[in-house]
């Protein structure tokens, strides 16, 4: 698990590396964005691009959330990520995060082969839960991934 502290921050590339994928081709861009909620509850998505050398990428994206305490179940298809209009699906994995640090705790791994750049992404978590007393039903983060 890491840790982020004060406030959102990009990982570093070999970071995104082991969070993201890193597995396969050699990794030729990548980066991360955030929601902004106004709590301390926000969605991270770091991505990156890998080429096998014959011109074909694949686009390797880890969802994951930032947040102090935080507690919840795995529910089926709670995660949604769209890539330049293609929609995919993930049941997350459960979060039992009780402490009093600002913590990155994964959600899920999508391994999108064929991609071409630049790459409209868009993560929406069904949280349906309330975080400092902020009722949210969904957290959405958006950004592209430029290759």
């Amino acid at each position: 698990m890491k840790e982020i502290k004060n406030s959102v921050q990009a990982l570093n590339d070999q970071a995104l590396e082991h969070v993201a994928g890193g597995y396969g081709g050699e990794v030729v861009s990548s980066g991360s964005f955030a929601s902004q909620t106004g709590t301390s509850l926000n969605l991270l998505v770091s991505w990156n691009v890998t080429s096998d050398g014959i011109g074909q990428k694949t686009l390797n994206v880890t969802v994951a959330t930032t947040s102090y305490s935080l507690y919840t179940g795995a529910l089926v298809n709670a995660v949604e990520l769209t890539v330049n209009g293609m929609m995919y699906l993930a049941t997350p994995n459960a979060v039992n995060y009780g402490g009093n640090s600002l913590a990155t705790n994964v959600l899920a791994g999508f391994s999108i082969p064929n991609v071409t750049g630049p790459a409209s992404i868009t993560a929406v978590w069904h949280f349906n839960g309330t975080y400092s007393g902020v009722a949210m039903n969904t957290i959405t983060a958006s950004g592209v991934a430029a290759f």
